[in-house]
């Protein structure tokens, strides 16, 4: 079993693509237990940055009320200046305005510790269903791995997570972008470690994976845009 205070070695040979940490998580003696407190690890790290940043952040702007009743009027004149209805406006501006505010935290109240919940649990249900996706993938195209190896290994997608820490400044931290495709990398080499494929095949099972997520994450984007419509028709 490893010790937490070796996860910061371990996450920058990761984050360098470096083959050690991922044989490591494959051969340590319960990789799935290892993987989930990882796993947990870094993304309450991530979680807690983020949640300080947006707390900063929203020091640091004009009040909500103000920014929103600046928000409305722009809304109003571009409604008067392109002939759209101003209730129509004003309700789309109202709708993002609560979510942003929900998500960045600018809202007040207890919105600033929603990162300290979202991010880790988004963490552990990308590492759940990469793992076990990689996996029957991997099997189909030739691999003996253990779905217990695999979960070690895929363990380290989180990886890229550590650097939410620049959250804590207000107005910086990684791009989005930059995560998913520093995770993807990572995934990669976790695939072709931990099923022993060749690379074409572990970059083909890591593709597949991430196609039928963002094919999931669609569909459930979809789904709540049509309740949240059926709900608003009522």
């Amino acid at each position: 079993m490893l010790q937490p205070r070796s996860y910061p070695v371990f996450i920058a040979k990761a984050l360098v693509l470096e083959n050690e940490p991922f044989e490591a998580m494959v051969d340590d003696d319960n990789p799935w237990i290892e993987g989930f407190a990882l796993v947990a690890v870094v993304g309450l790290l991530a979680g807690v940055a983020a949640a300080v940043g947006s707390f900063l952040t929203a020091l640091s702007l004009p009040a909500p009320e103000s920014l929103y009743v600046t928000l409305l009027q722009g809304g109003r004149q571009f409604a008067s200046a392109s002939a759209l209805p101003p209730a129509e406006v004003e309700r789309i501006i109202a709708e993002i305005w609560a979510v942003v505010a929900l998500v960045t935290g600018y809202a007040g109240g207890w919105s600033p510790l929603l990162p300290i919940l979202s991010i880790p649990s988004f963490a552990l249900l990308w590492w759940l269903f990469f793992g076990v996706l990689a996996f029957g993938v991997g099997r189909a195209l030739g691999s003996h791995a253990s779905i217990n190896a695999t979960f070690g290994a895929t363990a380290l997608i989180v990886a890229p997570l550590v650097l939410f820490v620049f959250n804590i400044v207000p107005f910086a931290g990684p791009s989005p972008a930059l995560i998913g495709v520093w995770s993807l990398l990572i995934g990669y080499r976790a695939i072709q470690v931990s099923q022993e494929l060749e690379w074409h095949k572990a970059a083909a099972v890591t593709l597949i994976v991430y196609i039928v997520g963002l094919f999931v994450v669609a569909a459930l984007v979809a789904a709540f845009g049509i309740g949240y419509a059926a709900g608003g028709a009522r």
